[in-house]
């Protein structure tokens, strides 16, 4: 998915303003090829993230020509296919009940063919290693970014806009995969969005996704109440009315000097404080500053670990996954851990044994840091089944009380 590389950019032009404004700094000359330099770093940059958030865009044709088309089809296209067996690059996946107890999956994936890229979307039986059936969507620009969820045993594909993607969502039969609702059906059921979608942004703690509209509107729809808000701040005085407790997980810096060191805490205070569930790193470090922020307070578990460049992927009322490394650093194994409230790691899988090998940090690979990768791995459960997430590649199923791997789906190598 798009990350946000603000922070290093940053850091960067706070660098660059350093040495030129230094009273110390050479003058004339040399005060030019800096600022060549930091344009040159800013453009690098620029590339260098264009390239991991979009792999394929630049995929030459057959003829060697680049894909430059921008006119789509996409779902008003989306016709069943007779694919029987997974393929592409991993978008996203989402669990879905299927017959006799079973868990299914609903992956997303895409292909290209010379100038034309086709959004495959699969019904699969991980058990046994089927696929119940599979969908194909043809568009003719590169991919927008697409989010799964599942609701009432209905899934909504939400994609967002891009250059020749119109942003949409979609409802489908979770068992057949049969369109209950299209983006225009959708948008008909609510007077907030009858001027047309125009960009659309999908959240998940809680679920919920926020629109623009061709006629100026910025309306919220909650996924959980199946309501829609004339914009967020009314979505979220329905949270901040709530005077409930609630207790949640929560990682921070043990100190904020030493950033990479993280610390799990179980964080209780109002509801209308914590409902979003992501609480800022850098107020932990402080009881007091946690009270004036959050009017919540919070206890460490597990007082004698620290996560190192951890990052809290997912949370429930039961548990939590922290994906952290072995050392801080380019060279390094990395971790997922799960813990539950007690403050009990139940099991850990590692990217020496049971992660994909290529979420190992490596100076090898300039994008396989933390910053990087943390935008690209995720976390969903289902009961007892865990389901990890690499975006581009694929996924890993593991069984929630035993940390046992169950299955694992590679799309792309």
């Amino acid at each position: 998915m798009a990350q946000d590389y603000s922070n290093l950019q940053k850091l960067a032009q706070q660098q660059t303003q350093q040495y030129q404004h230094s009273p110390n700094s050479p003058k004339g000359n040399i005060g030019c090829i800096a600022v060549i330099i930091a344009a040159v770093f800013f453009a690098a940059m620029g590339a260098l993230v264009y390239f991991w958030v979009y792999p394929a865009y630049f995929s030459k044709t057959a003829d060697g020509k680049k894909n430059t088309a921008t006119n789509r089809k996409g779902d008003s296209d989306r016709n069943e296919s007779t694919e029987s067996s997974l393929k592409g690059i991993y978008m996203d996946a989402l669990i879905v009940p299927g017959d006799n107890g079973k868990k299914n999956l609903w992956i997303m994936s895409y292909t290209l063919k010379g100038k034309t890229y086709y959004v495959n979307t699969y019904i699969y039986d991980p058990a046994d290693k089927e696929v119940i059936k599979s969908f194909e969507s043809e568009y003719s620009s590169y991919p927008s970014l697409m989010k799964l969820f599942l609701k009432d045993k209905e899934v909504w594909k939400v994609n967002s806009e891009s250059s020749g993607n119109p942003a949409g969502v979609s409802i489908y039969d979770a068992a057949s995969g049969e369109e209950k609702l299209n983006t225009q059906g959708f948008s008909q059921k609510y007077s907030e969005l009858q001027g047309g979608i125009s960009k659309l942004y999908a959240r998940e703690n809680p679920p919920y996704i926020e629109f623009e509209t061709k006629d100026g509107r910025k309306p919220a729809f909650d996924l959980t109440s199946n309501k829609m808000y004339e914009n967020y701040a009314a979505f979220r005085k329905s949270y901040s009315d709530e005077k409930t407790e609630m207790t949640i997980f929560g990682l921070g810096y043990e100190k904020s000097s030493e950033n990479a060191r993280k610390k799990l805490f179980l964080v209780t205070g109002p509801k209308s404080n914590l409902w979003e569930k992501n609480i800022s790193e850098s107020y932990f470090d402080n009881p007091s500053t946690l009270k004036f922020f959050t009017k919540s307070e919070a206890k460490p578990l597990l007082s004698d670990k620290v996560f190192l460049e951890g990052e809290l992927l997912y949370q429930d009322d039961e548990c939590c996954f922290v994906f952290h490394q072995t050392q801080v650093g380019s060279d390094a194994e990395r971790l997922l851990s799960c813990i539950d409230k007690s403050g009990t790691i139940l099991w850990t899988a590692s990217t020496e044994n049971d992660l994909f090998p290529k979420l190992r940090a490596t100076s090898k690979d300039a994008v396989s840091g933390m910053f990087f990768i943390k935008s690209s791995v995720h976390v969903s459960r289902s009961g007892d089944l865990v389901l990890f997430g690499f975006e581009r590649f694929g996924i890993i199923g593991f069984d929630y009380k035993t940390g046992k791997k169950m299955y694992a789906v590679e799309l792309s190598k």
